[in-house]
């Protein structure tokens, strides 16, 4: 067990699971069992830990614990990074889980529990589990030390305890998921008793084969329990088998294997942060050149880190130096998500007053906020809404508001600029709001009037009829003067804009696409190229969806019913026109702007209800209702909020670049 050779072994096996398990995580189509690994790589770590504090007792007691504290520093560098790239590369509205995942994360001892699979610190329970079982195993050392005999039996009793509780509740927690660390430790010990008798020819052929079976397992098998099982097992003939002479895991030096195995833990902390943030970074998804190109630099991320404590170590290596080290770095991957979390808490705490606000004289539930509940994972009903309607079903198919002073018809170009709540008292900070767009738009006037009549926001609206905000032609064969209008009308708009557009603390936009025909790339492009001069300019921009377009007029539906049973005429989901929506990719190609999914606020589980809080959601087939738009009030309020175009406050923004016409 000295000299370094079983050490080797098991690092160059813990090396290859990890990466294995990396490269499953970039290519899981290609490597759909590559979780195989991850069962070696718990086993073998458990040997690890058992040869380091159970076998060679005579090691100081300090030295074994500053070698665990330097394994500790990568991943926690890492989290400091992710804490740091989330608030510089993510929307807010994802900040507050991920940042939680950071902080549980840092509290490695104490934390081991699953994430969402698209968090960047999604792997990092391999990380707690280990740390947490390293931590079971030096009790075992100071048990051992008073023991002569019957430790290989206690360990072999929490094992079986932990499979068991592990094949009943597979969640992950130490208790469930210690047993294939603690099938390392039993490795190690009846290794430590056999001596070299243990490791003769037939070794290095378990060995080999072992190593070509988890490769094609990888390859050929997908996760389930059963694959758990024969990670394990895997681990453990290859634990055991690979210090045999002749083993493939023999062929390195004791240094060569450190440093891999070394590089490939911190390989597999920066690999999953590194794929998450990658689109984010890019801007689009990423393909199998670019993935290779990742691994690329994560390789060489895991080398700079290995090194950085490497030269750490040749400066000062005693415990106290790495206890000081982990316990910053704990520190600090705390203290980076600090303006993110309160960031994320002040929006929220400013939505929940306007949402107080904006509801204090309505019903529970009523209108969208029944929608809002849903959306939140919340039940939301009110009975005494049961049968209502409003407004009634004969006046349904008037709900409109004309705002006549910010519209402009089919047949001019005239850009009219309104103020949606002249002489409204706001508040000293409320933020300054532009809303552009078409028909579409016009309709949730209605809900920025009401925020600025309470003086939450200032709002300014322009719209026009057929004509989003976009520079892709509006073609109409019916009406051949309806195109060259819009584009006129667009031109005197983006003149308006480069002298006004930093007036404003953000410009809100929807519209209906359906007029603006071509291909899904040009109608992407043709919105980027409309917005890009304002968000160069230092003005965000929100784009939200278009309200889905029904197949038919619901008010008919609801007129024809013979009762108040208004379900009989919700849509259901995959009923409902489809209309290619632009905003979604254009905003993600453009540094500034944001794009807010209104689907749930018409739809939920697949229907679309035709009443939604006792109110009237459509007018005709393909407009919302003036009474359902005012409701969206505190919800836009929130959903825009969210994007965290109101705090913090712009800086000052340099003069909007000339704007496309």
């Amino acid at each position: 067990m000295t000299g370094g050779r079983l050490t080797t072994a098991w690092c160059t096996i813990a090396a290859a699971a990890a990466a294995l398990f990396v490269l499953g995580v970039y290519w899981p189509g290609r490597l759909p069992g590559a979780d195989v690994a991850v069962e070696v790589l718990l086993v073998v770590a458990g040997a690890l830990f058992a040869q380091v504090l159970l076998v060679e007792r005579d090691r100081p007691l300090a030295t074994v614990i500053g070698t665990g504290l330097r394994l500790l520093v990568p991943p926690l560098l890492v989290l400091v990074a992710t804490g740091l790239a989330v608030q510089r590369w993510m929307d807010v509205r994802d900040w507050a889980p991920l940042l939680h995942d950071v902080r549980d994360a840092a509290l490695a001892l104490t934390n081991v529990r699953t994430v969402a699979a698209d968090s960047p610190v999604a792997t990092f329970w391999l990380v707690s589990l280990l740390v947490q079982s390293a931590v079971v195993v030096l009790v075992l050392r100071l048990v051992a030390d008073r023991l002569a005999s019957g430790l290989s039996l206690i360990v072999l009793v929490l094992s079986a305890a932990s499979f068991v509780w592990w094949a009943f509740d597979p969640a992950l927690h130490l208790g469930a998921r210690f047993w294939p660390v603690g099938l390392g430790v039993l490795v190690a010990l009846a290794l430590s008793r056999a001596g070299d008798a243990a490791l003769g020819g037939p070794m290095a052929l378990i060995a080999w084969g072992t190593g070509l079976g988890v490769g094609a397992v990888a390859v050929l098998a997908s996760g389930d329990l059963l694959l758990t099982v024969v990670g394990a097992m895997a681990g453990v003939l290859l634990a055991a088998s690979g210090p045999a002479h002749g083993s493939p895991a023999t062929w390195l030096g004791p240094r060569l294997s450190g440093w891999l195995a070394a590089i490939a833990w911190a390989g597999l902390c920066w690999a999953g942060p590194a794929l998450r943030f990658a689109p984010e970074i890019a801007g689009r998804e990423i393909g199998l050149r670019d993935r290779a190109e990742l691994l690329l630099l994560v390789g060489l991320a895991a080398v700079v880190t290995v090194a950085l404590v490497a030269g750490l170590r040749a400066l000062v290596d005693h415990g106290g130096l790495w206890v000081t080290v982990a316990a910053a770095a704990v520190l600090a991957a705390f203290l980076v998500t600090v303006p993110g979390t309160d960031r994320v808490e002040a929006i929220e705490s400013d939505v929940s007053r306007v949402e107080a606000l904006m509801t204090a004289d309505e019903p529970d539930c009523f209108g969208a906020m029944t929608m809002a509940a849903l959306t939140d994972g919340e039940s939301c009903a009110n009975p005494d809404l049961d049968g209502v309607i409003r407004p009634d079903v004969s006046r349904a198919g008037r709900d409109f508001v004309a705002y006549l002073e910010c519209w402009s018809d089919p047949g001019d170009a005239n850009l009219n600029i309104c103020d949606l709540a002249p002489g409204a008292k706001l508040a000293e900070d409320a933020p300054k709001i532009l809303v552009l767009g078409d028909s579409h738009a016009r309709v949730l006037f209605g809900a920025f009037r009401r925020l600025a009549e309470q003086g939450v926001v200032s709002v300014d609206a322009a719209a026009k009829a057929s004509c989003g905000w976009s520079t892709l032609p509006v073609v109409d064969r019916k009406d051949t003067q309806r195109g060259p209008l819009c584009d006129e009308w667009r031109g005197k708009l983006a003149d308006w804009l480069d002298e006004h557009a930093t007036d404003y603390d953000v410009v809100v936009t929807t519209s209906y696409n359906g007029r603006m025909k071509g291909p899904k790339g040009r109608q992407v492009a043709s919105h980027v190229e409309a917005w890009e001069p304002v968000t160069r300019a230092g003005v965000p921009i929100v784009a939200l969806r278009d309200n889905p377009r029904m197949p038919d007029d619901t008010v008919d539906c609801l007129a024809a019913l013979g009762s108040t049973d208004w379900s009989q005429c919700d849509v259901p989901l995959d009923d409902v026109v489809p209309e290619f929506d632009p905003f979604g990719p254009a905003a993600e190609q453009v540094d500034g702007a944001h794009f807010v999914d209104t689907e749930p606020l018409f739809c939920h589980d697949d229907v679309c209800p035709a009443v939604i809080g006792g109110v009237n959601v459509y007018r005709d087939y393909n407009h919302v209702s003036a009474s359902y738009a005012a409701t969206l009030a505190p919800v836009l309020y929130r959903e825009i909020a969210r994007t965290g175009v109101f705090e913090p406050p712009r800086s000052p923004a340099q003069p909007a670049a000339a704007m496309s016409h």
